[in-house]
């Protein structure tokens, strides 16, 4: 896979999930400059790519789960009671 393909693939991904591209770096990577950086011309490590494709698996996962949790209790609504407010300390 080459960068201009990596970067094909994250701009797509952001754009269904509606994730900004630098929160995908940040969250997969660990840099929020990544999909810049590939656009001017950067490479990536192997390592990096790694990475990359750990996070798209694993956010699939959770995206799936998610749906299968919210299909299961869909049907009965959770009322949640709210807890009274403490007052604020007195200024000294």
């Amino acid at each position: 896979m080459n960068a201009q393909q990596l970067l094909t693939e994250i701009s797509d991904y952001c754009r269904r999930t509606g994730l900004a591209e630098s929160t995908f770096g940040r969250r997969a990577v660990n840099d929020g400059k990544l999909a810049a950086r590939l656009r001017n011309g950067g490479r990536i490590t192997t390592d990096t790519l790694d990475r990359n494709s750990r996070f798209y698996a694993i956010e699939f996962r959770l995206k799936n789960t998610a749906r299968r949790h919210a299909r299961r209790s869909s049907s009965a609504p959770v009322s949640r009671a709210r807890r009274p407010r403490r007052p604020y300390p007195p200024r000294r």
